[in-house]
């Protein structure tokens, strides 16, 4: 079948106007090529024009660029998932002393460790704001013991992206910039708010009175230390592109293989 681009243009304008969202970027891999597409407005307060070279804060996607950077760790013989993660985090700990001993990396990265979902703990903005974080989260309670239930955990991805950091000798966005998005030539995605003026960017919407939503009261609260959880930004083509790199078996377009 061939890819018709008008056609999803008709039915991206028609589904984002149906469910009052203010603007939308699509891409689609097909027929050997990404088809990029977008809708509507960034802001509702200021109707600049949402453009295939936008960019939105992605939220828990930012997950996968973390388990992307564990698994290259773990791929090339230096990070071991099954390991307990104190023996790479010496200092990591949580509530329980026993679940402490136990909680594996692999748990980390499959939401199987226990740890909540919603800490949020700005430590500054600082290079040392992860290990800050991961001191903090050591006094939360756990959901459910470890390995018994799935329990989705942002506290468990943060403790990932402080073990990216101790292994590479990065901050993880350092990491993230140096180990996938230069070798994928992402060159619309960014962790932080000073790197994203530079670009077209999406503000957050919240409900209105009416059916159409309002723009956030401030564009970026969720501080640095969210990073491996839930601050990633990045255009539509960009995300995709990471995706492919899993597609085709860890390979950059170039060839290199970055990932096992």
């Amino acid at each position: 079948m061939t890819f018709s681009l008008a056609h999803w243009q008709s039915r991206l304008d028609v589904l984002r106007a149906a469910h009052h969202v203010p603007g939308a970027t699509l891409a689609v891999f097909a027929e050997g090529r990404i088809h990029e597409l977008a809708s509507g407005i960034l802001h509702r307060g200021t109707g600049v024009e949402a453009t295939t070279d936008s960019v939105f804060q992605l939220g828990s996607i930012a997950k996968l660029y973390t388990a992307t950077l564990v698994m290259q760790l773990a791929a090339a013989g230096e990070l071991d998932l099954d390991a307990p993660v104190i023996e790479v985090l010496p200092e990591f700990r949580v509530a329980d002393p026993e679940a402490t001993k136990t909680i594996t990396i692999r748990q980390l990265l499959s939401h199987t460790s226990g740890l909540t979902c919603d800490f949020t703990y700005d430590s500054g903005r600082g290079d040392d704001c992860l290990a800050k974080y991961v001191a903090a989260a050591g006094n939360v309670a756990l959901d459910c013991p470890p390995g018994t239930a799935v329990s989705y955990s942002s506290v468990g991805y943060n403790v990932l992206g402080r073990v990216v950091e101790v292994l590479t000798g990065r901050t993880w966005d350092q990491a993230l910039k140096e180990r996938l998005v230069a070798p994928l030539n992402l060159t619309h995605t960014m962790t932080l708010p000073e790197e994203a003026l530079a670009f077209r960017t999406a503000m957050g919407h919240l409900p209105g009175e009416g059916p159409d939503p309002e723009p956030a009261p401030a564009w970026d609260m969720m501080p640095r230390s969210a990073g491996p959880y839930g601050r990633v930004l990045a255009t539509a083509a960009d995300v995709l592109r990471l995706a492919k790199l899993h597609l085709d078996g860890g390979s950059a377009p170039d060839g290199t293989q970055i990932l096992g």
